[in-house]
């Protein structure tokens, strides 16, 4: 990857990964259709945690959160922890593993927490986990969980 973050704060890494993230959402239907109402909440390099609340569009036919919804938001999350390190490229998918673990229902609050565990100049392994948060206790449970491997190496222009 040929970008780095010429900054380290926080506030200033959210702002530029909020931005790439309305870019992609004005850009992409499905994203703008699934993810209309995520709010990115903290950025720094390499991390990013978000919400949103499962509404209608993301639940299955059984009324649980959709596996198609949890890897949209593996694969969002992933993009935006490479966008921390500055740029508005976020790589190209090569891989992406999403372990079920629970479920969700419409009107829980989701968490989502992407990592990046190498960030290199071709490849990006990222990892991300989806929790709901138990209304009244505020417990967390794991809901989901992805690996992404994504091309980052960018051509010369």
């Amino acid at each position: 990857m040929t970008t780095t973050n010429p900054t380290t704060d926080p506030a200033t890494i959210l702002a530029h990964v909020q931005s790439v993230s309305a870019t992609q959402r004005a850009n992409s239907p499905i994203y703008a259709h699934l993810l209309a109402d995520m709010t990115i909440t903290a950025a720094t390099e390499g991390q990013i945690h978000a919400t949103i609340r499962v509404a209608q569009p993301h639940i299955n036919s059984k009324g649980g959160l959709h596996g198609t919804m949890s890897a949209c938001i593996v694969d969002w999350a992933a993009g935006m922890v490479i966008a921390t390190y500055g740029g508005s490229y976020t790589g190209v998918s090569t891989d992406l593993h999403v372990s079920y673990v629970a479920s969700a229902r419409e009107g829980d609050t989701l968490e989502i927490t992407g990592r990046a565990m190498k960030v290199g100049g071709t490849m990006a392994f990222l990892s991300v986990e989806i929790c709901k948060v138990v209304e009244g206790s505020g417990e967390r449970v794991v809901v989901a969980t992805g690996l992404h491997t994504k091309y980052v190496k960018q051509r010369a222009t």
